[in-house]
C-alpha cells in the first residue's frame, strides 16, 4: 500500500466501516486503519481482542504463538477458532485462518516459529501495539514493556512510541494494563459555558451546549513501577474490594511463575492450590495495600482458587471488550 492511499479511506472503506466512522470520525478510523498489532499467546481472552480490532479494520495483526492445539483447548474455550480435525496444528496458524474471513482487508501473520524469548527491539520496531496475554513471568512482561518504552520515534504527527498492553483472566477475574509512554497527549471534547434555549422551526425550545475539543495529557507508568503501588481499598466499596482481590490474585500468580518457573495448571492442581494458598497468605501478612485483605481472605479458598486455573469465556468477552476499545479510542 503507498503512502498515498494509507492517506485516506477508500470509498469501500467508508461504506465497510460506516457505522464506526459515525461514531468516531473519519480520521480516527484512517488512524486505526494504519495500526499495526503484535497479540502474544492464543487464549480466550487474545481471539476475542483480535476479533474485535478485525473488524474494526485494524491494518495488520501478528499472531504470535508457537505452541500447538490440543484436545483440552478444543473442549474448553477455543471453539471460534479451532476443532478437533486442528488438533497438534499450530495455534497461531489456526487462528489467523479463521478470523481472515472476519475481515479480508486486515493482514493477518502467524508467527509459529519464534519463540518469545527472542523477541528484541529489531522485532518489536514494526508495531505499533503489543499485547501480552495470560503470561505471568514478572521478567519478561517488564523486559516487553521496557522494549516498547525504547521505541520512540519521531515522524509527521510528532513522537510515536510503541505502545504496550498486558491483559489476563483467571476465573471470574480479569485485567488490563497499558503503558502508553510517559506523557501520552489526546483530544478530548469538553462543555463550557451555560445552557442555552435553541427556538426550532417550530417553535419548541431545546437546549444546546457549547463544547469545544481540547488537548489533554495523561500519564503512564511500567508495569513494574505498577506492582509497587500501595492499594488502599475504601470498604464501602464492593468494586474496589474486587480489584484488591483481582490485584492480590495476579501478584499470587507473578510469585508462583517466579518460584515454579511455570503457571499453575489443573493437572497438577492438589499441588499448585496449596502452593497459591501458602502466597496468597504470606502476601496478605507482609504486603500494606492488602489492609483489608482479610475480608478477601475468607473468599480466596481451594474452590475459588481452582476456579482461576479454567478461562471463562464470558469474563473473557468483557476483558476483551474493554481492552479492544482502549486500543481503538
Amino acid at each position: 500500500m503507498t503512502e498515498k492511499q494509507t492517506s485516506m479511506l477508500t470509498d469501500d472503506e467508508a461504506t465497510l466501516y460506516d457505522r464506526q466512522i459515525r461514531l468516531w470520525g473519519a480520521d480516527a478510523q484512517l488512524k486505526l486503519r494504519q495500526s499495526r498489532l503484535l497479540l502474544i499467546n492464543v487464549n480466550s481472552l487474545s481471539l476475542e481482542v483480535c476479533k474485535n480490532l478485525c473488524l474494526a479494520g485494524v491494518a495488520s495483526i501478528t499472531v504470535f504463538d508457537n505452541t500447538h492445539v490440543t484436545a483440552e483447548d478444543v473442549e474448553e474455550n477455543l471453539t471460534l477458532t479451532m476443532s478437533a480435525n486442528d488438533i497438534n496444528e499450530s495455534k497461531s496458524v489456526c487462528t489467523c485462518r479463521v478470523l481472515q474471513q472476519l475481515n479480508p482487508r486486515v493482514q493477518l501473520t502467524a508467527e509459529s516459529t519464534m519463540t518469545i524469548d527472542e523477541i528484541n527491539e529489531k522485532y518489536i520496531e514494526q508495531f505499533d501495539y503489543v499485547c501480552l496475554f495470560n503470561h505471568y513471568d514478572f521478567a519478561m512482561i517488564s523486559h516487553l514493556n521496557k522494549l516498547c518504552r525504547g521505541q520512540q520515534q519521531i515522524d509527521e504527527n510528532g513522537k510515536k512510541q510503541v505502545h504496550f498492553f498486558c491483559a489476563g483472566t483467571f476465573g471470574l477475574y480479569g485485567f488490563v494494563f497499558k503503558d502508553l509512554g510517559d506523557v501520552y497527549e489526546y483530544l478530548s471534547e469538553n462543555t463550557v459555558g451555560s445552557e442555552s434555549l435553541v427556538r426550532g422551526d417550530s417553535n419548541n425550545e431545546s437546549k444546546k451546549n457549547e463544547k469545544i475539543t481540547t488537548k489533554s495529557s495523561r500519564n503512564f507508568v511500567s508495569f513494574e513501577k505498577a506492582l509497587t503501588t500501595e492499594w488502599k481499598p475504601n470498604r464501602r466499596q464492593a468494586t474496589t474490594r474486587s480489584a484488591i482481590t483481582t490485584y492480590n490474585i495476579l501478584r499470587a500468580l507473578l510469585t508462583f511463575y517466579k518460584t515454579h518457573h511455570r503457571s499453575p495448571t489443573l493437572a497438577t492442581q492438589d499441588v499448585d492450590i496449596a502452593n497459591l494458598l501458602s502466597i496468597l497468605r504470606e502476601q496478605s501478612s507482609s504486603f500494606t495495600a492488602s489492609a483489608s485483605t482479610s475480608n478477601n481472605n475468607d473468599e480466596l479458598n481451594e474452590e475459588l482458587l481452582k476456579d482461576i486455573l479454567t478461562d471463562n469465556n464470558a469474563v473473557a468477552s468483557i476483558v476483551g471488550g474493554i481492552m479492544s476499545h482502549d486500543i481503538v479510542k
